[in-house]
């Protein structure tokens, strides 16, 4: 009962959620979790931030989120089933400035996806426009910015993609 209270401002809570320290909770949007979800912060705090009334984030069932991990959507974040997130990882489907030219302005907004059975190390960030294909591991500190195919390790910043030989690999 304890951790639904804590996730009363969410649009929707699954079975059996369990959270673990502090969980920050805010914006506009809508925020889904699956079932049996673990929201462990007691190391940190964890936020879900959907910043606009338009935005969302869903989260799948069985999934695990570290402490000090911060999601953030302007648009949408999807994770799927059995996702592991570990301390500190970043999720933003949006870049709040532009990296060259006129810094006041903003990019738009673009989805972000994280299919079924993907790991990810501590201090991994997932940026606009990812999409992270199912049974795909990111090491620790890893920056993905594009779409990584199903069966692959990801390491090192910018990411690199490393076959593991695992049928439909690529």
């Amino acid at each position: 009962m304890l951790a639904r209270f804590r996730l009363r401002r969410c649009a929707y809570v699954g079975d059996a959620p369990r959270v673990l320290g502090r969980v920050w909770i805010h914006g506009l949007g809508v925020i889904r979790l699956g079932d049996r979800v673990v929201l462990d912060a007691r190391l940190a705090p964890i936020e879900l931030h959907a910043s606009r009334p338009t935005s969302e984030i869903v989260i799948g069932d069985d999934v695990v989120i570290g402490g000090g991990s911060s999601i953030e959507a302007e648009e949408s974040v999807r994770i799927g089933d059995r996702v592991r997130l570990g301390g500190f990882c970043r999720l933003m489907d949006a870049h709040f400035h532009s990296a060259t030219g006129d810094r006041s302005k903003r990019p738009a907004p673009a989805p972000l996806v994280v299919e079924d059975d993907v790991e990810m190390g501590a201090r991994s960030i997932l940026l606009a426009g990812a999409h992270v294909e199912h049974h795909v591991q990111i090491c620790a500190g890893t920056v993905v910015t594009r779409r990584v195919r199903a069966h692959s390790t990801v390491r090192g910043v910018p990411c690199q993609v490393v076959d593991t030989g695992a049928r439909g690999a690529r």
